[in-house]
């Protein structure tokens, strides 16, 4: 499933080609894709004012209304014309087309009046200027719960996914069985510095291309290369090496160095 830098990078993307487009028509192949009363009568002959991304989601703006996007697991929104799992197509007065194609058909695409309301249950945003240290640490005192599904919680934070929070648990020395609110400050000031980092340097390589994603034309991300312990089971780890373990934690698989990670209970 794309991730915050994953959706990121598609929205940068889109800011950059459907801004001030109009939409001039509308199929939708998977019905299921779109939530909507009316999908014709809300969306075509809208303008599209701005795009953002909220946590995993993307927000088409328009002057009246929003799109609200969720990729799922293998959604992508792409100008070129895909050949099969077309599940939903934007045509705009310009001439141009956006397809949302998704293989898997999990993705969807949300028709709401009040997009802030729609999605006030999401937790804070890691990179914003209010997501402190002193925040974060205040939020892990309070949770008696083991802190790699608790990072993964969308109430709790915002956009984290299992590639990234492996990886940031890997930088902060923390184990993923640790209980979040047995966690000391200085450790909880190095996830702090870990998620942001780690999430600033993914958006650079637009993203982390394992199976699934691309962005635009079928653009790969390339921060899979920087991955420390995702995805290596049983291979050195990059500081120590040890064997990286690979356990199951909510049916997600979590990878982590038992040498480098401390566990916290």
């Amino acid at each position: 499933m794309p991730e915050l830098p994953e959706v990121e990078t598609v929205v940068r993307g889109l800011q950059s080609t459907i801004v001030g487009e109009s939409i001039a028509d509308l199929e939708v192949p998977w019905e299921k894709s779109l939530v909507a009363n009316d999908p014709y009568e809300s969306i075509v002959g809208k303008l599209i004012t701005y795009v953002h991304r909220r946590a995993k989601y993307i927000v088409i703006q328009f002057d009246i209304g929003a799109l609200v996007v969720h990729l799922r697991m293998t959604g992508k929104l792409t100008p070129v014309f895909p050949e099969k799992h077309v599940t939903v197509i934007l045509h705009f007065e310009s001439g141009r087309t956006l397809y949302f194609q998704d293989t898997r058909k999990f993705g969807r695409m949300e028709y709401t009046d009040n997009p802030e309301e729609l999605l006030e249950h999401i937790g804070p945003e890691p990179l914003s200027d209010q997501f402190t240290t002193q925040v974060f640490y205040k939020m892990l005192t309070g949770k008696n719960r083991l802190i790699k599904p608790l990072l993964l919680d969308q109430s709790f934070l915002a956009g984290l996914g299992n590639i990234y929070v492996d990886e940031a648990l890997f930088q902060a020395g923390i184990q993923p069985l640790s209980i979040a609110s047995s966690i000391p400050k200085e450790r909880s000031i190095r996830l702090h510095s870990a998620i942001q980092s780690i999430l600033a340097e993914s958006i650079k390589a637009q993203g982390t291309t394992v199976l699934n994603y691309s962005h635009g034309d079928n653009q790969s991300g390339t921060y899979q290369a920087a991955l420390q312990v995702y995805g290596r089971k049983d291979q050195p780890c990059l500081v120590c090496d040890t064997p990286i373990i690979k356990i199951k934690m909510g049916q997600r698989g979590t990878h982590y160095c038992a040498q480098c990670q401390k566990l916290y209970k």
